[in-house]
């Protein structure tokens, strides 16, 4: 599996449900923030993504990734960096 290419699109997904949830982070708090990015924010990163780069899909699918594949990836991945953060500001706020 072509690594590389897999966290290529990890940011440039990514990159739409940052801004997204970051926005929301500052006028909701930190806890809904990171909620946000964990679910919200994925759709909105796969909405943006789809809009505004969805040639690329086209690269990915060269190199064997499905579409189904890479988005569940990136949600595993967010959920395994940003879940244990979210778990420690929810105990102790």
């Amino acid at each position: 599996m072509n690594e590389r290419a897999f966290w290529k699109y990890y940011r440039d997904f990514n990159l739409y449900n940052l801004v997204f949830s970051a926005i929301s982070g500052i006028y909701f708090g930190i806890a809904s923030g990171l909620f946000i990015f964990l679910s919200f924010g994925m759709l909105i990163g796969f909405f943006g993504f789809r809009f505004f780069r969805s040639n690329e899909y086209y690269l990915y699918y060269n190199l064997g990734f499905t579409k189904k594949f890479l988005i569940k990836k990136v949600w595993i991945c967010n959920l395994i960096f940003a879940g244990p953060v979210f778990l420690l500001i929810i105990l102790f706020l």
